[in-house]
């Protein structure tokens, strides 16, 4: 498993323009990657590659939030709205997007850069945290098991 190295800072602004390439790479990378981008009120999204190349994004919801802002229920309306899949408790407590293709992965794009600007409030020159590394990822595709679970472990 690959080590996480120390984040990279940058701004909203700049992770939203470099977003496209950095998926891109990441899907055609063949190791499993994770990358985890936080926000100044440790607000997050977070993508990972499986090993088939579906490219998994999430962002942060309420059953998982800490101490951090709640999510609204007009915001959480909002991603619903958007196509995200709703968090439940256990193995899937985020909002979650799963890209098969490059369609898939362009509309990761679009409901990331919504999410971040319409739902967590985050202007362009915001600071972020940008981590990525290779880790490990056990999954059950989930039209071949109902209530399969996947595993990210790092």
């Amino acid at each position: 498993m690959g080590q996480q190295r120390e984040p990279v800072r940058s701004t909203v602004g700049s992770f939203i323009a470099n977003l496209p390439e950095m998926l891109g790479a990441m899907a055609s990378d063949p190791r499993c990657l994770m990358a985890v981008i936080e926000f100044e009120d440790v607000r997050y999204v977070q993508f990972c590659v499986a090993p088939n190349g579906d490219v998994i994004a999430e962002v942060i919801s309420n059953l998982n939030i800490g101490d951090a802002v709640a999510l609204t229920p007009d915001e959480e309306e909002v991603l619903r709205t958007a196509g995200w899949s709703e968090p439940s408790p256990g193995p899937r407590p985020n909002w979650r997007y799963e890209a098969k293709d490059v369609a898939g992965l362009l509309k990761i794009v679009t409901m990331t850069r919504d999410a971040v600007y319409d739902v967590l409030r985050e202007r362009d020159d915001n600071p972020v945290s940008v981590r990525i590394w290779e880790g490990l990822y056990k999954w059950t595709p989930f039209e071949d098991a109902p209530g399969a679970t996947r595993v990210h472990q790092h």
